[in-house]
């Protein structure tokens, strides 16, 4: 049987309600000691289990705060080279003259998505006497115009070639007809 007494005890050493050290005290079938031990272990762990609850809360909140900057970043990563790629431009050249000039975004796309007709392009225009530069403040200083310019010196190389070939077939092919009928 457990006493008022025992209950006052746990009580004032705890500072729970009477009802808890009652509780306490019949789960311990009235061992005072071990009633307040056992409420003082609940409450150990009622600390630790708040104080873990807390730690995870501000983990998850600071996670949240790191992606929410990782992804403002990512945003202002790709609103650099938006706007790089349209300040920046790939210029068709002819005669020293510009016939087309396209934001070098434009042209990344077109080569992106539909590169089976843009390579094409690129490569039999250059036959035909067009070249490329690019302009714009990042990329006038590259050496990129340096390269497409020697493509485009290497095409011409190329056609010049392929032309004089033709040129020197077409007179055998004359020469030797002309002096087939001759005979």
């Amino acid at each position: 049987m457990i006493t008022i007494e025992q209950v006052e005890k746990v009580v004032k050493h705890t500072g729970v309600t009477y009802q808890e050290a009652k509780e306490a005290l019949e789960v311990t079938e009235g061992n005072v000691l071990e009633a307040i031990i056992n409420i003082e272990k609940r409450r150990g762990e009622t600390k630790q289990s708040t104080h873990a609850s807390q730690n995870r809360q501000e983990e998850r909140m600071q996670r949240e705060e790191n992606n929410s900057d990782s992804l403002d970043q990512f945003v202002e990563w790709v609103k650099r080279w938006v706007h790089r790629g349209t300040i920046n431009k790939l210029e068709v050249v002819r005669n020293k003259k510009v016939v087309l000039a396209l934001p070098v975004l434009v042209f990344i796309i077109l080569v992106l998505f539909v590169f089976w007709v843009t390579v094409p392009l690129l490569i039999i225009s250059l036959f035909f006497g067009y070249g490329y530069r690019f302009s714009g403040p990042d990329l006038e200083k590259t050496k990129v115009n340096d390269a497409v310019q020697m493509a485009s010196e290497a095409t011409i190389k190329a056609k010049d070639a392929v032309v004089n070939t033709f040129d020197e077939w077409s007179k055998k092919d004359d020469d030797a007809n002309g002096k087939n009928s001759n005979h």
